[in-house]
């Protein structure tokens, strides 16, 4: 699978977040995430958040899911640049760590779910990083070639083999 290791310093993103279902990922034809972004185009979130950032670079951001709650946090936002927080919004710090960055290939978002299957089936189990409980994202670059539809960064560590 192909992939790159980055190391990355912490940064903000300005967000509008909702609560999901934790099922919500792994049910077959769930469309919930997919409609928010839907919602968010359609409702002014993205001119809101392009009012208040410095880099057109869009993120959508998950939280982990834990077994503690039924429900996880997603947000689509921006790199802040910092002043006021429109109502409505919130700042998500992701943390500086290092990263796994899978490039999704293909037209639509279907290439995200095929990416996320190969990221759990082949690269988790046969690599030497483990992933680690922080935010994954996506990120779809304001500059991005056209046969790559976002990348997905997914927070590792390399594994111990104690």
């Amino acid at each position: 699978m192909d992939y790159r290791i980055e190391k990355r310093e912490g940064f903000k993103l300005l967000a509008k977040v909702a609560k999901f279902r934790n099922e919500t990922i792994s049910e077959e034809g769930n469309t919930e995430i997919p409609d928010f972004w839907k919602e968010c185009s359609e409702n002014g979130t993205f001119d809101a958040l392009k009012q208040n950032t410095s880099k057109n670079n869009i993120y959508g951001a998950c939280a982990p899911i834990s077994k503690e709650s039924t429900h996880f946090d997603y947000g689509i936002g921006m790199e802040f640049s910092g002043g006021n927080v429109p109502e409505g919004y919130t700042i998500w710090e992701v943390k500086p760590t290092l990263w796994a960055v899978f490039k999704c290939i293909g037209a639509t978002g279907d290439c995200i779910g095929e990416t996320w299957g190969k990221i759990f089936s082949e690269f988790l189990p046969g690599s030497e990083y483990s992933m680690i409980d922080d935010t994954d994202f996506e990120l779809y670059l304001e500059d991005i070639n056209e046969d790559c539809f976002c990348e997905i960064w997914i927070p590792v560590e390399k594994k111990s083999y104690a």
